[in-house]
């Protein structure tokens, strides 16, 4: 395969990166896989995206529960049992109303309104690494040093000085 951008002739069809100028290989494996066309995604209006869905599910749950604490806050005179299992009713259910109110700020606030394709037809491969395999070069193909004899280390000082002295002498 090779770089539609800079002709770079791609070591594997697996690549995900062009190795010389970086650009992004996998839709172009995926034309290579699919004959130049590109599969069709689902219809984006069918699937709401996630933001959406957990806002409806957490706004629903809010309104449900505070419906229901205000339904037991009418039985708190009852003046029986029933005036505690109300009050209790209520305080659990404002409870998990506030948790719901505080789920709907967060899908609100924090959650990108992207789509969520359930079912998209695209492959999912794994994900690879944007790097070729590691390569190694064995030691033993390095050149070696050039012997030029013209600095050696002796063993120890003293016995350079023997050395020395046994020329001269």
């Amino acid at each position: 395969m090779f770089c539609p951008k800079c002709s770079q002739s791609q070591p594997a069809d697996e690549m995900r990166f062009c190795s010389r100028c970086g650009f992004p290989l996998e839709t172009v494996s995926t034309l290579v896989r699919h004959e130049g066309v590109l599969p069709q995604l689902d219809n984006q209006k069918d699937h709401p995206s996630i933001r959406k869905r957990m806002a409806t599910e957490s706004l629903i749950l809010t309104v449900l529960s505070w419906a229901i604490a205000l339904v037991c806050s009418y039985w708190f005179d009852a003046h029986s049992v029933f005036e505690y299992v109300a009050k209790l009713g209520a305080l659990i259910f404002f409870l998990v109303g506030f948790i719901g109110l505080s789920r709907f700020l967060y899908a609100f606030l924090f959650l990108k309104a992207t789509p969520a394709l359930l079912g998209d037809k695209l492959p999912r491969e794994p994900i690879r690494s944007a790097l070729p395999p590691a390569q190694s070069t064995p030691i033993s193909d390095w050149p070696r040093k050039q012997s030029t004899r013209e600095m050696v280390r002796p063993a120890s000082v003293t016995e350079n000085t023997t050395k020395l002295l046994d020329e001269e002498g």
